[in-house]
């Protein structure tokens, strides 16, 4: 059981893939690869082809899942993949209690659907908040982030190098489309303390 088992690490920067074409991470960042918009035989593929890279599903995303306890026993148990976005408080806490790291989506276009994502949130062990658009990050007022249970990850419209590092200065981790993701790399240069910040947490595992 995933209950076992020490709690999951969000990595710093998820890159979302559908699995439809091959994909590589390169090596000593703290990457990880946010499975989403795909369907339930490619995701099956995509977990084996990547096994050893840190994995996190988009739930609701997967055609051929329903969001219910027995879609989050497959991808947590069967499939092996930690950190699970979701959609439903229900479906946060099953994958909780299998020991994996929840993440609850938080509608934050505006401070009304904030304040309603929050009011759903479970707010518990090994629950934490998925940001969507990942941006408003920066406009939030200081209550409004410090309502937020950790970790965080900001999730949609971070597409600029600038953008990303913006979101990463306040949230755990973020989702970059593979475009964004190789124009945010190509801005780290090996010596820069850009790539440090990344190269840490990595480290720190070791």
């Amino acid at each position: 059981m995933l209950a076992e088992r020490p709690p999951v690490a969000l990595p710093r920067v998820l890159i979302a893939y559908d699995g439809r074409e091959p994909i590589a991470l390169p090596a000593g960042l703290d990457l990880g690869v946010l499975l989403r918009d795909t369907d339930l035989p490619t995701l099956i593929e995509a977990t084996m082809a990547l096994d050893g890279v840190p994995l996190a599903v988009d739930l609701a995303t997967v055609r051929g899942l329903e969001g219910d306890d027995a879609a989050v026993d497959f991808v947590c148990l069967r499939l092996g993949i930690g950190i699970v976005l979701a959609r439903r408080p229900a479906v946060a806490a099953r994958v909780a209690s299998l020991g994996g790291l929840a993440l609850q989506h938080v509608l934050a276009f505006d401070s009304t659907g904030l304040a309603r994502s929050l009011e759903g949130h479970p707010r518990s062990s090994r629950i934490g908040s998925v940001v969507s658009p990942g941006l408003v990050l920066a406009h939030m007022s200081r209550h409004e982030f410090e309502r937020l249970p950790p970790p965080i990850l900001a999730y949609g419209l971070i597409d600029a190098p600038a953008d990303a590092w913006a979101c990463l200065a306040m949230a755990d981790g973020i989702v970059l489309r593979p475009d964004a993701a190789v124009s945010f790399l190509n801005h780290l240069g090996p010596e820069s303390q850009s790539a440090q910040n990344l190269l840490t947490t990595v480290a720190a595992r070791e």
